[in-house]
């Protein structure tokens, strides 16, 4: 079933024409990072965590496909303790973006989804437990264009997660990247 929505999006994002903002090669790596605030957490002293990700991103059209790899890492000290609990979510991930062109070359807005395989880890006091699971969030940034070949992102996606033992909640995630086109 995903490859047959994989082919369905390949095929109908060549029928668009190029997005100017966009960098013009078909291929960029991009490098990020993040601040994510869980939510569905009991314990609102959570917060903020911090971290990063890189990606490889497929450009034929207004669609572009980012695949890569996210890390963020988040603290919190038991309440009347000093037990700090370091809780690492790391996870692959498939990221279809379709930018709507405003007539502009330098910036334009995007919206996105992202799929992801995730993998959660807390640590206490010398003792780790890890979980498995999957997330999906939705949201859009802007794409600045700085040169023909290098972009500012700035983005927002919100979006649920699911783990086995932790149960369904959600996250919030803000992005400032910047892609680089490799090839000429």
């Amino acid at each position: 079933m995903r490859r047959i929505w994989l082919a369905v999006l390949l095929a109908f994002s060549f029928s668009f024409t190029d997005a100017a903002a966009q960098t013009a090669q078909a291929w960029s790596i991009q490098g990020s990072g993040l601040s994510v605030r869980l939510t569905g957490v009991d314990n609102e002293e959570l917060g903020f965590g911090s971290g990063g990700e890189f990606q490889v991103r497929y450009t034929p059209g207004a669609f572009s496909f980012g695949v890569g790899v996210q890390s963020t890492q988040h603290e919190l000290t038991l309440a009347g303790t000093s037990t700090t609990v370091l809780f690492r979510f790391n996870g692959f991930f498939f990221e279809p973006r379709y930018v709507i062109a405003l007539g502009s070359d330098r910036v334009a807005p995007y919206l996105s989804a992202r799929f992801m395989s995730i993998g959660a880890t807390a640590q206490v006091l010398g003792d780790e437990r890890e979980t498995q699971g999957s997330a999906i969030s939705g949201g859009g940034g802007l794409l600045i264009r700085l040169a023909s070949r290098v972009n500012l992102d700035l983005g927002v996606t919100a979006g649920v997660h699911y783990c086995d033992e932790v149960g369904v909640g959600g996250g919030a995630v803000l992005e400032a990247s910047q892609s680089v086109s490799p090839c000429a």
